[in-house]
């Protein structure tokens, strides 16, 4: 198994967050947004993704390529991105603020089912439509 990347959400969903602690308002989502940093991790392989979260990651979700039947994307800024993956079950798998969002996206069409791929191409980026 070909491990693609394995760590945190981009560090730069805390920009916004640490720059708005400025006032009252910014300490709630600068707080979520480094609390993510500290328990959230990604793991991409060539078989499968899996994400651990929680305090010494407890939590931990996991599908395998061959459930995902649809992904829908949106570009942020600095080159990450959020990613949705659609299974076969009905159920929504999500990764936010995945770093090297292009790189990523790459590798894992080349992992999915072609008839997924075609159907990303055509729709493309939820957010460049």
């Amino acid at each position: 198994e070909e491990t693609f990347y394995e760590g945190p959400p981009a560090i730069t969903e805390t920009i916004a967050p640490t720059i708005s602690i400025l006032t009252v308002v910014g300490i709630v989502p600068a707080a979520a947004a480094w609390a993510r940093q500290a328990w959230v991790r990604y793991k991409i392989t060539n078989r499968r993704i899996r994400v651990t979260s929680g305090i010494q990651g407890k939590d931990m979700a996991e599908i395998v390529y061959p459930d995902v039947v649809e992904i829908r994307t949106v570009k942020r800024l600095f080159g990450d991105g959020d990613m949705v993956f659609f299974l076969r079950d009905g159920a929504k798998f999500e990764m936010r603020n995945v770093p090297n969002f292009e790189e990523t996206m790459e590798f894992i069409l080349r992992n999915v089912d072609e008839d997924v791929v075609k159907m990303y191409r055509n729709k493309g980026d939820v957010g460049a439509n």
